[in-house]
């Protein structure tokens, strides 16, 4: 709710860091000279609620200290509240790091100024004017990181907190004066109740429970926002931790249960989802930590070993502070001079802070290589794919997704002369960062019996603009008894649920995959526990649903337009790709599909 004013006079101890002013706003007046918050005299004020871990509020860094700049040179200013517990310590380094050094920075120790503008989130900003009177709160921008209402792939349509702050220093008034903030819920200050003994403890609830599904991420050096292998960097977070499980939005995974039945499943049961809640409202308790279980140990260098040939990017690639994601495609020949039999692929990012995921594809043509050479730069930009129909594909990592051996006479195809276009997605944080990904390729120390092959399955699409629920679907017949491996679903921005199901000739139906809440953010290959049978004349049906409305937060076109295929970020594509092995390696049918694929020889 807006208040009508802040009275924001409270007396504080000063510490400088170059041109950063640092206040603690809860630590009584020492000797030091003391002074009053001053948004008194200024023009205009933004108030920005910060975390040290959240990506979030980190990822608006860029836009900050530009609003910053510009509204120092007009007589306002920015002050950035530090409100987390534990964050104190850190705040200072955590400004400077993110080129945010010449703001006055705030240490909300007890809450005070939390609970007198009633930030919920960070980052939630605010505008006041030189009396202290809120104009505006809610989001920076639209600008999204994962959990953001606008996901990471397209820029920002709306930047409300500069537009605020704009028309305060101008004295026009503001069109737009309160949105949802979105972000990392503020930590509350609820230590355990004295004198009880805690139901719910880190070291025998808790624990077992990040360490099996969390910690593969979430530690140093991975793609985690902030490390969990630890009580003391758990119990920071803790609130958030209960609160993305209760969404479901963490761990990560979409299909829907009874629709495939996948390995590496990522989800947290109900029981677990509520001793996190517990656990978070009693105040984080530890327990006797001398009992928890030690966080797992991972392998260090390369997960299955030495690879037979080891491919990376031909130059490091620069990742922008800020902006929209970039999808990039580098072209790495492969230099194997006969066909090859690949039995597992492993994928190192070079910096997980800003790799999203990367997708291997191959390309036995040399189109990617034109493409590569009709732009400036390592690589070329391509959002949905590589740009064409690749001649096949060499897997692709994304957050938690451990590399793996084909089972025992199964192999990917690499076809001589080979190219591997690899495309990662990028995702700024903040800060400049450099990135130098690699491949790690496995071959097969006997030949194959079986050829991994891929099955496309693709819609129509012609999504009219405003269109809130447009449909889409086609089938297709298996040509060859084949048994399925994996699935891969695959939709831009607007794309809302897809699913696929097989109807086997003998009439009975079999859901594949199920996804009602697509999030582009969070793709991957869904591998199936058991091979599943698919006899000749199966018939194979993709459906997928889009929100192409104005009222969609993930539409990506002010105001919607028309959407048609393509591989741009605001196309779309209605797709999925079946690995399957074929029964009869010899069947005419299956070596002319693979032919005409582009797969290699058989």
């Amino acid at each position: 709710m807006v208040k009508n004013r802040f009275v924001w006079m409270l007396s504080a101890s000063l510490a400088l860091w170059g041109g950063m002013v640092l206040a603690d706003v809860t630590k009584p007046v020492g000797r030091r000279a003391s002074t009053s918050i001053p948004y008194a005299g200024k023009r205009a004020t933004a108030v920005v609620f910060v975390g040290v871990s959240c990506p979030i509020a980190n990822r608006h860094a860029p836009e900050l200290a530009a609003l910053a700049k510009s509204a120092k040179a007009r007589g306002g200013q920015l002050v950035l509240v530090y409100s987390n517990p534990g964050d104190q310590a850190e705040a200072a380094a955590h400004a400077k790091k993110y080129g945010l050094s010449d703001v006055t920075v705030l240490l909300d120790s007890n809450q005070t100024i939390k609970a007198s503008l009633g930030a919920k989130v960070t980052p939630h900003a605010f505008v006041l004017n030189a009396d202290g009177k809120v104009l505006y709160q809610g989001r920076i921008s639209d600008d999204g990181g994962a959990g953001q209402a606008k996901p990471r792939g397209a820029a920002p349509l709306h930047h409300e907190l500069a537009a605020a702050l704009n028309a305060t220093l101008t004295g026009k008034p503001i069109k737009v004066a309160k949105t949802e903030a979105v972000g990392c819920t503020i930590e509350p200050f609820s230590p355990a109740r004295g004198g009880q003994r805690a139901l719910v403890t880190y070291a025998e609830h808790i624990a077992p429970i990040l360490n099996a599904n969390c910690v593969s991420c979430h530690r140093a050096g991975e793609i985690g926002p902030m490390a969990l292998d630890s009580y003391a960097s758990a119990k920071h977070v803790a609130t958030n931790i209960a609160q993305v499980s209760q969404k479901r939005v963490m761990p990560p995974w979409k299909p829907v249960d009874g629709h495939g039945e996948f390995s590496g499943v990522r989800k947290l049961t109900e029981a677990q989802i509520q001793l996190l809640s517990l656990w978070a409202e009693s105040g984080a308790p530890a327990g006797e930590l001398a009992k928890a279980p030690a966080p797992p140990k991972f392998a260090k260098g390369w997960t299955l070993g030495e690879p037979d040939l080891i491919l990376k990017m031909p130059q490091s690639y620069q990742v922008a502070p800020s902006g929209a994601d970039v999808y990039r495609c580098f072209v790495i020949p492969t230099n194997v001079t006969q066909d090859k039999e690949v039995v597992a692929v492993e994928y190192r990012a070079g910096n997980k802070a800003v790799v999203h995921h990367v997708i291997g594809y191959l390309d036995t043509q040399g189109r990617a290589r034109k493409m590569d050479e009709a732009e400036a730069g390592p690589g070329y930009t391509s959002f949905g794919g590589p740009g064409f129909l690749p001649s096949g594909e060499l897997d692709g990592w994304a957050p938690g997704k451990l590399p793996y051996f084909l089972p025992d006479g199964i192999a990917r195809p690499l076809p001589k002369g080979s190219d591997l276009v690899m495309q990662v997605h990028y995702h700024s944080n903040g800060k400049p960062e450099e990135d130098l990904t690699q491949v790690g390729i496995y071959f097969a120390k006997k030949p194959a019996t079986k050829r991994l092959g891929i099955l496309p399955l693709i819609a129509p699409l012609s999504i009219p603009a405003g269109e809130a629920s447009y449909k889409t679907s086609s089938s297709t017949l298996m040509p060859f008894d084949a048994k399925a491996i994996f699935v891969i679903p695959h939709m831009h921005l607007l794309g809302r649920e897809i699913g696929i199901e097989a109807i086997l000739p003998n009439g009975k139906k079999l859901p594949l995959i199920q996804i009602n809440d697509w999030d582009f953010n969070w793709q991957d290959t869904y591998n199936y526990k058991e091979f599943v049978s698919l006899p000749k004349g199966t018939q194979l049906t993709l459906r997928a649903r889009y929100d192409n409305s104005a009222a969609n937060p993930r539409q990506p076109n002010n105001p919607p337009k028309d959407v048609a295929w393509g591989e741009a970020t605001t196309d779309e594509m209605s797709i999925a790709f079946i690995g399957y092995i074929a029964d009869n390696e010899n069947d005419p049918m299956v070596k002319l599909f693979a032919s005409f694929l582009g797969g290699g020889k058989r």
